[in-house]
């Protein structure tokens, strides 16, 4: 549907990784989105914003379905600082203009960290994800 690595087979290969500089994306409201348009809108809606993460990354990144409307992106090569920047970039193109007539927005949570196990890196991106939408939505933090 995405065009994104599917949860199932890329999860394998990030547990097998010990450096990372991943962000999870999560759209805000999304449930709103099905209860209000359907489902049929809701998947439009996940495409049109993989095709904008798309834009933002890339040939080398990695992104991944992780599940609902959930997306982990792993990049190989990146810092800290490119990693904000690269946060930033994306939360700013998905909220630039509406999608299918609707206001969208994302809340984005990162990690960067070179020894670390991934079920850890995971947990400390989640972390941020939810520090980003407890603090007002369509924003990003890294740990």
């Amino acid at each position: 549907m995405t065009s994104f690595y599917r949860r199932d087979y890329y999860e394998k290969k990030l547990l097998k990784q010990h450096a990372f500089n991943i962000l999870i994306i999560d759209i805000d409201n999304f449930k709103k989105i099905n209860d209000t348009y359907g489902h049929e809108m809701g998947d439009d809606v996940i495409r049109h914003i993989a095709k904008r993460i798309n834009s933002c990354i890339h040939k080398k990144d990695i992104p991944i379905r992780w599940g609902g409307e959930e997306f982990i992106i792993y990049f190989p090569e990146m810092n800290h600082q490119q990693l904000h920047f690269k946060a930033k970039k994306i939360c700013q193109s998905i909220a630039s203009t509406p999608i299918l007539g609707l206001s969208i927005t994302v809340s984005i949570g990162g990690v960067s960290n070179t020894n670390m196990h991934f079920n850890d890196a995971y947990k400390a991106a989640d972390k941020a994800l939810y520090h980003s939408k407890n603090n007002g939505r369509n924003q990003y933090t890294i740990a």
